[in-house]
């Protein structure tokens, strides 16, 4: 009797594996989404961390179902890990032809880089030929970030002059600026409301807007190793969360309601 009944045992057995299996293929996640400090974007608040891009994630993860594993890391080792295959995702990302090689962008917010100039030196120059031509005027960017060919062209007649200073991430360039060591700093449009709001930076800097047509785009950045349902899943809740307000509505718990139109990206 026993012998009779293995046959029937083993397939309810192999039943429960395929099932199994079917529920873990069905799943959505876990996914790492790596995030570095920015501004509005992603910031320290207390002894938690907030911003835009963080309540992005948490609003994908309770629409999409997907667990979705935030972490913190550095902008350059961000995009290396995913080149590598070893990280799922990041936040405000902007693509570029070698990006898309190895990553799926779903835009969701556009900025435009402004120059922050500390007040003092606004007195004697407010337009990138008058800061160029005063070379005590030091400037201080992110390593690896691009501004945009205006900026970027006007940066390396700079940096041949020993004037910028490559910060490795953005709290040393805060700090950099908020000490007087360097007299110009850029930053997205998206981050101006958060360094106004600074105490150690308050009323100390001026924001000039000298490329107002060069505009940067931010997107939602997903490994194409990622399963495409998954990812499909992710962009499909991002472009609802668009078309529903609730984007704009994240965006307005961390900048103006103006800023955070302006922010929506096209």
């Amino acid at each position: 009797m026993p012998l009779r009944r293995a046959p029937a045992a083993l397939a309810a057995v192999l039943a429960c594996l395929a099932g199994a299996g079917h529920a873990t293929a069905a799943g959505c996640g876990p996914l790492t989404v790596a995030m570095y400090e920015h501004g509005a974007l992603y910031y320290r608040q207390g002894e938690q961390w907030a911003g835009i891009d963080k309540d992005i994630v948490d609003e994908l993860a309770r629409r999409t179902g997907c667990e979705l594993r935030m972490t913190r890391d550095s902008r350059i080792r961000i995009w290396t890990m995913l080149k590598e295959g070893t990280l799922d995702m990041t936040m405000s990302g902007i693509p570029t032809a070698e990006r898309e090689t190895f990553a799926r962008f779903t835009p969701y917010l556009q900025a435009r880089n402004m120059l922050l100039l500390r007040n003092e030196a606004a007195r004697s120059a407010t337009t990138l030929e008058q800061i160029a031509a005063q070379p005590e005027l030091k400037v201080a960017v992110i390593k690896g970030f691009k501004h945009g060919a205006s900026y970027d062209s006007w940066l390396e007649r700079l940096r041949q002059q020993g004037r910028v200073f490559e910060a490795p991430d953005y709290a040393t360039l805060v700090r950099l600026f908020q000490h007087g060591r360097v007299q110009a700093i850029l930053q997205l449009s998206s981050n101006i409301d958060v360094l106004q709001r600074d105490k150690a930076l308050a009323g100390r800097f001026r924001v000039l807007d000298l490329v107002p047509r060069e505009n940067v785009i931010g997107a939602m950045v997903v490994s194409r190793l990622v399963a495409e349902t998954h990812t499909g899943k992710l962009e499909q809740a991002l472009r609802a969360m668009r078309d529903d307000g609730t984007l704009k509505a994240i965006m307005e718990r961390h900048v103006s309601p103006e800023r955070a139109q302006a922010m929506l990206a096209r």
